[in-house]
C-alpha cells in the first residue's frame, strides 16, 4: 500500500535531482517486487475471507436446519429458509465488506507516514480521520432503526409468502389472492419505504463524506505545495502526502457506503445468534437400543403447552406386540398432540409414553427411526426421486425394501405408471403428485425396513375409493406381518380394521378397550347392530358415534 506514494517521493526527490537512471531502474525493480507481493497477500486475503464463509456454512448451516426441524416438530414456527437467507448475508459481508473493514488499522502506518514527512499535514488527516468517523456515527444513528423496521417488515412479509405458497391451492380456489396480496403488501410496503428511506440518508451521507475527503486532499496537496514553497517539505513528500491521505482515508469512506451491508450483516447475526442460543435442547438418548417387539404403554400422559391450558389429561393405555389401536374423538380432542407424543415428537410434561419400556421421547432419534414409521396428517414429499422418498432419503437404500414397503403399503402398482416408476423425479416445481398420491407414497415411507410399530394420523384423508382400498389392504398385511400400529381416524372404516378403540374427549380417555364392546357403547339406543367382520372396508357396516365419537 506504500509503494506507490514511496516511488514518487523518491522518483522526485532522489531521481530527479541525481539524473541517475541505475537508482529509477532500483527504486523501479524494488517497489514493483512490493507490488506483487501486495497483489499475492490481497489474493491470499480473499481467499480467506472467502473459507471463512465456506466454514461458516460447513458448521452453521446444517446445525441450523436442524434448528429449524426441531422447533418445527414441535409446533413452533421457524423458516428454514430464513436461516439460509441470514447465513448468506453474513457470508457475503464477509467475503465482500470485512476485507475493507480490515484496511481501517493501517490507516494508522500511512498517518505515521504523513507525520514523518510533515507534522502539518499529519493534524490535518487526523482531523479527516475525525470527521469521516463522525459521519460514520451519524450513519448509524440515522440507518440503524430504519433498517430494523425493514428486516423485520421483510422477515414478516416472506413468511406470509411462505405460508401462502404452502395453502396455495385454497388460496386459488377460494379466491384469497387479492386478500393475501393486500396482507402481504401490509407487511412488504412499509419495509420497502423503510429501505428506502434508509438507502436514501446513507446515501446522502457517504456522499458529504466523498466531498470532505476530496477537500482534504484538495487541502494536503495546497498546503503541501505551501510547505514546499518555504522548503519545509520537498516537491515529492508533497506528492506523497497527497497520496498518503487518499489512502489513509479510503477504508473510512469505504466503511460508510458498506454500512447498510454491516447493518444487514449485523441484523443477520442477531436473528442466528438467538436461535442458535435458544436452539431446543431435547434430552434424547445417545446410546442405541435393542430392537423392540412393539410393546407400547402410556403412563399417566400430560401435555401442556408453553403458557396454555392442558392438552393431554392423564391419559393411560396399554396394547401388545402385534396388536392394532384405533383413537377416534371429535376435532381439537388432542388426538394429533397424543400421536406425537407417543412417538417422542413431543416432551411430556408428566408420565411417559413407551416402547418395550423405552421412553419414545429419549430415545436416540436416529435409532427408534429403524423400527418405527410415521405418517403425519399432511405427507409431503422431498426432491428426489420416489425411491429415495420411500427409502427414507437414504440413497444407499436396496430396491427390494423399497419395492416390499411400497407393495405393503398397497402402491406399487400406481408408482409403475408414473413416468419413470421408481425414478420418477418428484419436484413441486416442474413435476408433482395429487395430494392422496403423496399420502400413499407417505404409507409407504413409513412400512420402510419393516418397522415393528407405526402410527397413522388420519391416513386416508386425501384417498379416493382406490385409495382407500388398498389402505385397508395394507392395514390387512401390517396385521398378518405382526406390526404394532395405531391409526388416529375420523372414518369408520379404518376402524373396523382394529383390536382396539381409544375414545378421545378433551384429552380424556373416554372409552378405551377392545373395538367391539366400544363400538357396541357408541351403537344408538333400540338399533342391534353387529360388529363388522375384520377386514371388511364397508363403512356402513359400522355404527355412528353419538356425540363427537367415530362420525
Amino acid at each position: 500500500m506504500l509503494a506507490l506514494p514511496l516511488y514518487s517521493l523518491q522518483v522526485l526527490d532522489r531521481v530527479l535531482s541525481s539524473h541517475s537512471i541505475e537508482t529509477l531502474l532500483m527504486l523501479t525493480l524494488i517497489i514493483g517486487t512490493g507490488i506483487i507481493f501486495y497483489g499475492m497477500f490481497s489474493a491470499l486475503r480473499t481467499s480467506l475471507l472467502n473459507q471463512v464463509g465456506h466454514w461458516l456454512d460447513y458448521a452453521l448451516a446444517p446445525k441450523l436446519l436442524e434448528d429449524a426441524i426441531t422447533k418445527s416438530s414441535l409446533g413452533q414456527y421457524v423458516s428454514a429458509a430464513q436461516h439460509q437467507r441470514d447465513l448468506g448475508q453474513i457470508k457475503s459481508f464477509i467475503s465482500g465488506g470485512l476485507g475493507t473493514l480490515m484496511d481501517v488499522p493501517w490507516s494508522m502506518v500511512f498517518l505515521l507516514v504523513i507525520y514523518l514527512i510533515s507534522p502539518a499535514l499529519g493534524f490535518l488527516t487526523v482531523v479527516g480521520m475525525v470527521v469521516l468517523i463522525a459521519f460514520g456515527v451519524i450513519n448509524e444513528y440515522a440507518t440503524k432503526k430504519i433498517t430494523e423496521q425493514s428486516s423485520e417488515g421483510m422477515l414478516k412479509s416472506n413468511i406470509l409468502a411462505d405460508t401462502a405458497s404452502r395453502n396455495a391451492e385454497a388460496v386459488e380456489t377460494m379466491g384469497m389472492m387479492g386478500n393475501i396480496i393486500a396482507h402481504w403488501q401490509r407487511f412488504q410496503k412499509p419495509a420497502g419505504e423503510y429501505a428506502e428511506r434508509g438507502a436514501a440518508r446513507a446515501n446522502m451521507v457517504q456522499s458529504i463524506a466523498k466531498i470532505v475527503r476530496l477537500f482534504l486532499q484538495i487541502a494536503v496537496t495546497g498546503i503541501g505545495a505551501w510547505l514546499a514553497l518555504h522548503n519545509e517539505i520537498t516537491v515529492g513528500g508533497m506528492i506523497a502526502s497527497s497520496i498518503l491521505v487518499g489512502r489513509a482515508l479510503a477504508p473510512f469512506e469505504q466503511a460508510i457506503a458498506l454500512w447498510k451491508s454491516f447493518l444487514s450483516a449485523r441484523e443477520s447475526y442477531h436473528r442466528l445468534n438467538s436461535a442458535l442460543a435458544t436452539a431446543t435442547q431435547l434430552e434424547r438418548g445417545t446410546l442405541e437400543l435393542p430392537e423392540p417387539e412393539g410393546h407400547i404403554s402410556v403412563e399417566n400422559l400430560i401435555y401442556t403447552p408453553p403458557k396454555a391450558a392442558p392438552i393431554i389429561k392423564g391419559v393411560t393405555f396399554r396394547i401388545s406386540a402385534g396388536e392394532s389401536l384405533g383413537i377416534i374423538g371429535p376435532s381439537a380432542a388432542g388426538k394429533s398432540t397424543l400421536s406425537k407424543l407417543i412417538m417422542g415428537l413431543l416432551p411430556p410434561s408428566h408420565g411417559a409414553a413407551r416402547l418395550d419400556g423405552a421412553e419414545t421421547f429419549k430415545w436416540n432419534r436416529a435409532n427408534f427411526g429403524k423400527y418405527v414409521g410415521y405418517m403425519p396428517q399432511q405427507v409431503d414429499l422431498f426432491s428426489g426421486t420416489i425411491k429415495d422418498n420411500i427409502a427414507r432419503m437414504d440413497l444407499d437404500a436396496p430396491m427390494d425394501k423399497v419395492i416390499h414397503a411400497a407393495q405393503m403399503a398397497g402402491v406399487h402398482d400406481m408408482i409403475l405408471r408414473l413416468p419413470n416408476g421408481y425414478e420418477t423425479q418428484y419436484d413441486q416445481m416442474r413435476y408433482s403428485l395429487s395430494p392422496g398420491q403423496r399420502q400413499r407414497i407417505g404409507l409407504a415411507r413409513a412400512l420402510y425396513g419393516n418397522p415393528k410399530f407405526v402410527l397413522l394420523d388420519e391416513p386416508n384423508t386425501n384417498l379416493d375409493g382406490d385409495g382407500e382400498r388398498a389402505l385397508l389392504g395394507a392395514l390387512t398385511r401390517m396385521k398378518q406381518a405382526g406390526i404394532t400400529f395405531i391409526v388416529v381416524a375420523h372414518r369408520p372404516t379404518i376402524v373396523s380394521m382394529v383390536d382396539k378403540i381409544l375414545v378421545l374427549k378433551a384429552g380424556t380417555v373416554e372409552r378405551f378397550g377392545p373395538r367391539d364392546e366400544v363400538l357396541r357403547m357408541y351403537t344408538p339406543a333400540g338399533v342391534r347392530q353387529s360388529a363388522p367382520a375384520q377386514g371388511s372396508g364397508d363403512p356402513s357396516s359400522l355404527p355412528h358415534a353419538a356425540e363427537g365419537g367415530i362420525a
